[in-house]
């Protein structure tokens, strides 16, 4: 068969359909990028071999890949992972993928080294994460372990220090309603789920929690144990404030201010 014309697609004009002569007939035989129809030289008139017409749809199948991860790769930087498994949903064969990826890499469209570092520093400077979970996160992209290591080496002691500090003078606020004990473990816990290691927490914590003004503690251990007073107001007096103490303790409160937090209450309730 030859090639008997070519159109431009109305809603694409970057694409061709190509149309052979078969039988005395014209008849629509396969679109193809024009990119491609430069490539392999296309004309009409053309006689098409089989093997040549595979060469082309093959030629074809990898340019509308390739075409697709520049417009994914247009929203953001990825890291080939992503772009990968961005063509893999679109049931692109691996060896078209293997060969699109190479090419992107090649021309600098994809860079896993750069897109690490980029990667770290959005994430530890626009969000709660820090150095731990961020490196968990690259290496589900499939970042080389030696270029994970390097960008997160690259996080300042200092800049984990005073993010998790901040955090610390934000959460000590809470320490009008519990106990300092349990606002700090609070701070532990979550920082820890954030990816700060445990040595930058105690340091953070050390550094910036600043000593409690006892009225405040008082204050927070009194409203708490309102609530127990409420919450145990079934019991006899004696065995409601031996729970009061037990639950107030586990709260984290120091027995001292526990007792005078009792006493403050026996009052209100005379």
């Amino acid at each position: 068969m030859k090639i008997a014309k070519f159109t431009t697609q109305q809603k694409n004009k970057d694409r061709l359909n190509v149309f052979v002569e078969k039988d005395g007939k014209e008849e629509f035989a396969f679109a193809i990028d024009v990119d491609v129809f430069i490539k392999y030289g296309l004309t009409r008139g053309m006689e098409l071999e089989d093997d040549f017409v595979r060469d082309v749809l093959e030629a074809e199948e990898e340019q509308k890949a390739y075409k697709a991860a520049v417009n994914y790769l247009s929203y953001r930087m990825r890291a080939v992972s992503e772009v990968h498994d961005y063509l893999m949903k679109k049931e692109v064969s691996e060896p078209v993928i293997k060969r699109v990826t190479d090419r992107l890499i090649e021309q600098r469209y994809l860079n896993d080294a750069e897109f690490a570092k980029a990667y770290t520093q959005t994430k530890f400077n626009t969000s709660p994460s820090g150095p731990v979970k961020i490196k968990r996160e690259l290496a589900q992209l499939q970042i080389a372990p030696d270029l994970i290591e390097d960008v997160i080496a690259a996080i300042s002691h200092e800049d984990q220090l005073e993010k998790a500090g901040k955090f610390v003078n934000r959460k000590q606020m809470e320490t009008n309603r519990r106990s300092a004990t349990e606002v700090q473990q609070r701070i532990q816990q979550t920082l820890m789920q954030r990816g700060f290691s445990f040595d930058i927490i105690s340091e953070a914590i050390l550094t910036f929690w600043e000593n409690e003004d006892e009225d405040v503690e008082l204050s927070a251990c009194l409203t708490q144990a309102e609530k127990l007073n409420r919450k145990f107001s079934g019991y006899a007096p004696y065995e409601r404030k031996q729970r009061m103490k037990m639950q107030l303790r586990r709260k984290g409160f120091p027995y001292e201010v526990i007792e005078r937090a009792l006493e403050r209450l026996a009052e209100q309730e005379s």
